[in-house]
């Protein structure tokens, strides 16, 4: 497990500002100060152990495929994320639960390996850690299947002023009542909010989102997110996000990158061609890439740029976190001239 670097270093800026939106300042969001709070990010969700399984090829339905173990490795998309900035500079809390078994034990220590925070992560006597099947192919892609438990997700027993200790509050938005009473809270006291939203969130439909998205500064779809809960083109899904409230909102799509939008335009942020080994958490990354930058003063679209570097590089190894990089790396990699940049594609 890799060390987790000094914080004091920032990133560089990634982009000139002749790249940015023509005529039009582009939006840069604004936390609390950095040193004025505990932590820089708080991440409100999910903490787990993922058994990951190799096999040939992914099966189809009604079939069967011989597999062999890789190794089970802490995970939970929100604890990735934390895992992700703390990596990568930022001062990480998790508020979460886990069962008092050893995959509890391991899943808590899979935390603090990476310098996050953990006082607020709750072992339940007697409950049973949250944990994942992964099968990954020789591609790197993965099927995975969520073995839910007492343990999933955080409850509503946190003190809502443990949020004025953070300058942003990451949420994982499967809980959307939950979500929306900690998103509240937490800017009521004055940090930003962001939320992951995959299609176990967006299959609720448009209506069911209006008063989530409300209280959002920041949110994260997949491709599938979206696709179940806005349909049409991922462009016009972004404007419609938008609409309702949030004022960055970002698009991953894998392979293809991403698109990151706000007021002031849509930028698509390519892929890095790397090579795949574990696509396993990628999406994590990104996102704990972005909020870091973002809390450290970039505009959403180079924080959607450095945050694909990041993600490129996560795919290095079997694990959501083997490979997670550090600041270095990503800025060797976003400093080389063979990568692309961003592009505006819309105002």
């Amino acid at each position: 497990m890799p060390e987790t670097p000094p914080r004091k270093r920032s990133p560089a800026p990634l982009i000139s500002p002749s790249r940015q939106a023509p005529n039009r300042e582009p939006i840069r969001l604004t936390a609390p100060e950095q040193g004025s709070r505990e932590w820089d990010l708080l991440g409100v969700g999910d903490i787990d152990i993922d058994i990951f399984l190799k096999v040939d090829r992914l099966p189809a339905r009604d079939d069967k495929v011989l597999s062999s173990l890789l190794g089970e490795f802490p995970g939970g998309m929100t604890a990735n994320v934390c895992c992700a900035a703390s990596r990568l500079g930022s001062r990480c809390g998790m508020v979460g639960l886990v069962g008092d078994d050893p995959y509890g034990a391991k899943a808590l220590a899979g935390l603090t390996a990476y310098g996050v925070d953990t006082s607020l992560v709750r072992a339940v006597k007697g409950g049973r850690t949250f944990f994942c099947v992964v099968l990954l192919d020789g591609s790197g892609e993965k099927a995975l299947t969520v073995v839910d438990t007492d343990c999933r997700l955080p409850r509503r027993d946190i003190d809502p002023e443990e949020f004025a200790r953070a300058r942003l509050v990451h949420l994982l938005g499967d809980d959307a009542q939950f979500v929306e009473w900690a998103a509240e809270e937490a800017a009521r006291r004055g940090a930003l909010v962001s939320v992951d939203m995959e299609a176990s969130t967006t299959q609720r439909g448009v209506s069911a989102l209006e008063s989530l998205l409300s209280r959002i500064d920041v949110v994260f779809l997949n491709e599938h997110g979206y696709r179940i809960g806005f349909g049409g083109e991922p462009l016009d899904a972004l404007h419609r996000v938008l609409d309702l409230g949030p004022r960055v909102a970002v698009i991953t799509r894998g392979s293809l990158g991403a698109l990151v939008g706000t007021s002031t335009g849509v930028w698509e942020i390519p892929a890095y061609p790397v090579p795949v080994t574990d696509s396993t958490g990628a999406g994590d990354c990104f996102v704990g890439a972005f909020l870091t930058s973002l809390l450290q003063g970039m505009s959403p679209a180079e924080c959607g740029q450095f945050a694909a570097a990041a993600a490129a590089l996560s795919l290095r190894a079997v694990g959501a976190r083997t490979a997670l990089p550090d600041q270095d790396e990503v800025l060797a990699l976003l400093a080389d001239p063979a990568t692309s940049h961003h592009r505006q594609v819309a105002q």
